[in-house]
C-alpha cells in the first residue's frame, strides 16, 4: 500500500512582493500583475516605522530612557542615601523614620512604570509625554525638600552630611526621565 505524496500534489503558495498576499496555483498577482515569489524571497519591511510595542521593556518608540530613569530611581531609593558621623541610611530608611514626603519619589517612578505598562502604541505614548515630565519633576520636589531638611538639621547639630550614591542615582533617574519624556512615542 503506497502513501500519497501530499507535498508533491499540493500546489505551492506564492506571494505578491507588493501586497504580500498569498496565492495558490497562480503565477501573477491578480491585483498588481506582478510575478509571485516564494515566501522566503519576500522583502522585509525594516523601513516601516513601529506603531506599537508588545514587550514591556521594549526600548523602541522612546520608551528606553523613561524606563531606565524609573529603574535608577527605584535602585537609588534602596542603596545608601546619606551619611552623618557613623550613621548611614538609604532613602527607604529615611522615609520610614519620618520623612514621609520622600515616598513620593519612588511612587512617581512606579506610576511611570505603570504608564509604560499600559501605553504601548505611538499615539498613547505621545499623549503621556506631559504626564511623564510631571512625574519626573514631581518626584524631584520631595527629594530636594528632604535633602534640605536633613542639611538644616545637621547644621543645627553641628554635624556634616555626606550624600551617597542613592541620592545621585535618584537625581540621575529623574533627570533621564525628564529628558526622555520629550521623545516618548517617537521612532527616532
Amino acid at each position: 500500500m503506497s502513501q500519497p505524496q501530499a507535498s508533491s500534489e499540493r500546489a505551492e503558495v506564492s506571494f505578491c512582493p507588493f501586497c504580500h498576499e498569498g496565492f495558490e496555483g497562480r503565477a501573477e498577482c491578480p491585483e498588481h500583475e506582478l510575478t509571485l515569489i516564494p515566501i522566503d524571497e519576500l522583502p522585509l519591511h525594516a523601513d516601516r516605522p513601529v506603531d506599537q510595542v508588545t514587550f514591556f521593556v521594549d526600548p523602541r518608540l522612546g520608551r528606553g530612557t523613561p524606563l531606565l530613569g524609573a529603574m535608577l530611581v527605584l535602585l537609588g531609593f534602596i542603596v545608601p542615601f546619606v551619611r552623618s558621623l557613623e550613621l548611614e541610611a538609604s532613602a527607604l530608611e529615611v522615609a520610614i523614620d519620618g520623612a514621609v514626603n520622600l515616598w513620593f519619589t519612588p511612587a512617581a517612578a512606579i506610576v511611570l512604570l505603570w504608564i509604560l505598562w499600559r501605553r504601548r502604541s505611538r499615539d498613547t505614548m505621545r499623549a503621556a509625554r506631559a504626564a511623564v515630565l510631571g512625574l519626573a519633576l514631581g518626584g524631584l520636589l520631595p527629594l530636594i525638600y528632604t535633602c534640605r531638611r536633613i542639611g538644616l538639621v545637621a547644621e543645627v547639630h553641628g554635624a556634616t552630611v555626606d550624600w551617597l550614591a542613592g541620592l545621585w542615582l535618584m537625581l540621575a533617574g529623574l533627570l533621564v526621565t525628564a529628558l526622555g519624556s520629550r521623545r516618548l512615542g517617537s521612532s527616532r
